[in-house]
Parts: C-alpha cells; sequence; structure tokens
C-alpha cells in the first residue's frame, strides 16, 4: 500500500496512478509535523511500502525533517519518496545523504506523472538524483554484462546463524534484478523466513513460490520451468551439507561476522567472496564489508559490494 502525506494543493497529482496501475492509496491530506506523524499515527496503518511526502504539507524545518526521517529509518523497512513542487536544495541534498533518492520535483503535469511513476515502479537512481540537484560527480563506468539465459548459480552460505546471510541473498538477487537481470533466489535452508518475509513484503503467490518486482522468491523444492540468467541459493549455515552444495554454485559467498574467533571458522576459504556483515573496513581482493539495511530488499545500500562480485564472475 501507497500512503500518500498531502496539501490541499497537490492532494490528486496520484490520481492517474489509480486509474492506469489499479494501486490502491491512503491519502492524509492537511498540515503535519512529520515526527508527529511519522511516530504515532502511521502505526495505525498497518503495512506500508512506500510513503509519498508532499513538503508543502509540513511545519517542519529542514532540520526537523531530516532528523524525523534518520530516525523512521533506522525500525521501519518502508520507503520514503518526497514531492517538491518548491526546490529545496538544502533539503533534498541533506536527504540524498540519507539515501533518500526518491525526489519527484516536475510540476507540468506528463513530466510529473513520469517521474512518479519512476519512483514508485523502478526507484531513482542515485546519479540521476544528484546530476538533478547539481552534484558533482564521476560518469558511472559503464559496464556492459552478457549473461542472458546462462543460468549463473550464486550460492551465498553463512560461518554461523545470524551472520546477514539470507539480507545478503536477497539484496544480492535485487541488485542483479536492478542491471537487467532475469533472477530466482532460493530459500535452501530449512528456516522458513521465506514465508514470513513474503506476508510481510505482500509478495503475490506464485505457483509454490512468490513473485515480489519481478524476482521470484523460492522454496528448494519449488517447481519453474522459466529460464533464468542467476539462480541465487540461500544456503544458511556452513556446514558438510552446504559446503558440498556451494562448490557446485559459479559464485561462492561466504557471509561472516568479523571477530577473531568468527573469522576463524572460514579460514582457508580464500577462494570464496567474503562479506563480513554490518562491518567497517576496505573492499579489496574478494574481501568485503557491507553496511547496515534498513530495508531487507533494499538494493542501494551494498551495490558496489555486488557489482564488484559480478563483474568479477560473470
Amino acid at each position: 500500500m501507497i500512503l500518500y502525506l498531502s496539501s490541499k494543493e497537490h492532494m490528486n497529482i496520484l490520481d492517474f496512478l489509480k486509474e492506469e496501475q489499479e494501486i490502491f492509496i491512503k491519502k492524509y491530506v492537511g498540515r503535519y509535523k512529520l515526527v508527529d506523524f511519522l511516530g504515532k499515527s502511521i502505526q495505525r496503518l498497518g503495512h506500508i511500502e512506500t510513503i509519498i511526502i508532499d513538503l508543502e504539507c509540513l511545519n517542519d524545518t529542514d532540520d526537523t525533517i531530516i532528523n524525523s526521517i534518520k530516525t523512521f529509518q533506522s525500525y521501519n523497512p518502508s520507503r520514503v519518496v518526497f514531492y517538491m513542487d518548491k526546490i529545496n536544495e538544502h533539503l533534498a541534498h541533506e536527504l540524498i545523504g540519507l539515501g533518500v533518492f526518491d525526489i519527484i520535483t516536475q510540476t507540468e503535469v506528463k513530466k510529473l506523472r513520469e517521474e512518479i511513476a519512476l519512483c514508485l515502479f523502478e526507484g531513482m537512481s542515485e546519479s540521476y538524483v544528484k546530476k538533478k540537484f547539481g552534484y558533482i560527480c564521476e560518469e558511472e563506468e559503464k559496464v556492459e554484462y552478457d549473461f542472458k539465459q546462462k543460468k549463473i548459480t550464486i550460492g551465498v552460505v553463512g560461518s554461523q546463524h545470524r551472520v546477514g546471510t539470507t539480507t545478503i541473498a536477497m539484496q544480492m538477487a535485487c541488485y542483479l534484478k536492478s542491471i537487467g537481470a532475469n533472477v530466482s533466489y532460493i530459500e535452501a535452508n530449512d528456516s522458513g523466513h521465506m514465508k514470513l518475509i513474503a506476508e510481510y513484503y505482500k509478495m503475490q503467490k506464485n505457483g509454490e513460490g512468490y513473485v515480489y518486482n519481478g524476482i521470484a522468491f523460492e522454496g528448494i523444492e519449488s517447481k519453474n520451468d522459466t529460464v533464468f540468467d542467476f539462480i541465487v541459493y540461500d544456503m544458511g549455515v556452513l556446514n558438510d551439507r552446504t559446503m558440498k552444495g556451494i562448490e557446485n554454485c559459479d559464485i561462492r559467498i561466504v557471509c561472516a561476522g568479523d571477530k577473531p574467533h568468527e573469522k576463524k571458522v572460514i579460514c582457508g576459504m580464500s577462494e570464496y567472496d567474503t562479506i563480513f556483515s554490518c562491518s567497517k573496513g576496505e573492499n579489496v581482493n574478494g574481501i568485503y564489508y557491507s553496511e547496515v539495511v534498513h530495508t531487507l530488499l533494499d538494493v542501494k545500500t551494498n551495490y558496489d559490494i555486488f557489482k564488484s562480485i559480478i563483474k568479477s564472475s560473470v
């Protein structure tokens, strides 16, 4: 569900979505203090996938808005989109610094609708929004991938429980989809997490599995005749069985903690790409340090890690 927090002036800008896409939108029209709404009112609304905020409806300073969004991101996975019919460059730069790239600024009807659709169905890229607000940034290296229907297998295994294995596997699937791949995530473990995740994100049922944002989420016993470019196997904890399985994969990723006793578990696995979860360090020679994500299916936070792994392996 989309929640739209709107001023009276802009209350109808999303109406075309209901007509063209049959999307359910919950609309609140008036004047609001963002910290109060995000902290109290939104909790009564159930699961919200995206919240669109019309800047015109807020009774807040820029600093208050930024602090409210920062707090909200720490406990809620909903995606935040801002609409600024009057561009506030200072606020936009601060939002970009928080990883909020979906900032709508167009006022002409056709362009406005195009930008709304871009935010909701694809997501504005970091480079797109930075250029729009005058950031000086180098042109991103263009990488050409040739992976169509190659059925490349990616195994993701954890050195132990709760080291971010499922998070990394699902983020990898989302990254691959973002670069144009046809991808499947396979829960190749007995955790049962996928069913709970599917319910939380309201994924669409698809046979024995689910589909969400064009990605197939399936169990190890699911039957699907689709020829995927990539199949990401979430193998769970490292043991004799999962070691044998991951050795048969084209790309092998092990997730671990970075404490000395945790690193000891993965000694001798230098042929794997290793991701130390939620840690700080230099990404070099197949060793990566992932950042904390606030949304499980976030493609942006650890984008460079996945890009590097694919570039060196495809």
